[in-house]
């Protein structure tokens, strides 16, 4: 089963140094993950201690599993071809995260002084999807094309719902498990190799 999950993400035979990148990109999908989920509580109404925990508890678990890996690769050394690679993509990296950010606020600004706040989760879910599919060629990894086109897919497809509180919930909670289910698949991809490591006396 871990190997069906590896050949759906897509990722390359990991070093070190990926397996804590890795670990940090899933602990940042638990985290932004149930901020959405936590939204969609919030835009449905029914703002119960129920649906609250309901959330919570698969939030809980992904962020522990993710803080767990982090705490865990910390002390690993990267090795010189994962430097090599991030030398190389780096840039690259931090001007991706720029441009979701700046788009992000400069959207959410605009789109509130219009008037039109109910359009603010689709304009985010668009942006930090195509924000994912640069990263698919950073860290060599399809599982982020899946992640990026299922998320604008997601944000655009809401729209079929007529503008309403419904459709706010639709667009969080459909990029809240998205980002869920991609620090799902990292997490296990991780585990997987890091006990691979550890058996074979690495």
């Amino acid at each position: 089963m871990d190997s069906g999950v590896n050949d759906i993400a897509g990722f390359q035979s990991i070093g070190s140094g990926q397996l804590k990148g890795g670990a940090r990109a899933a602990l940042i999908c638990a985290s932004f993950g149930s901020a959405w989920m936590y939204w969609a509580v919030v835009f449905s109404g029914s703002q119960s201690p129920v649906w609250f925990s309901i959330v919570t508890v698969p939030a809980v678990v992904l962020t522990l599993w993710a803080i767990l890996r982090v705490r865990a690769f910390r002390h690993l050394a990267s090795s010189p071809g994962d430097l090599a690679h991030w030398m190389r993509f780096r840039k690259f990296f931090w001007i991706d995260s720029a441009i979701e950010w700046g788009l992000g606020g400069v959207t959410v600004f605009v789109l509130g002084h219009l008037g039109r706040s109910d359009l603010i989760p689709q304009a985010l879910g668009v942006i930090i999807g195509l924000h994912f599919l640069p990263l698919a060629k950073i860290f060599a990894a399809r599982l982020y094309y899946w992640t990026g086109a299922i998320m604008v897919i997601a944000a655009i497809g809401s729209f079929i719902i007529p503008r309403s509180d419904i459709r706010s919930v639709a667009d969080c909670t459909a990029i809240g498990l998205i980002l869920w289910l991609t620090g799902l698949v990292i997490l296990r991809r991780i585990t997987w190799q890091s006990n691979r490591l550890v058996n074979s006396g690495i």
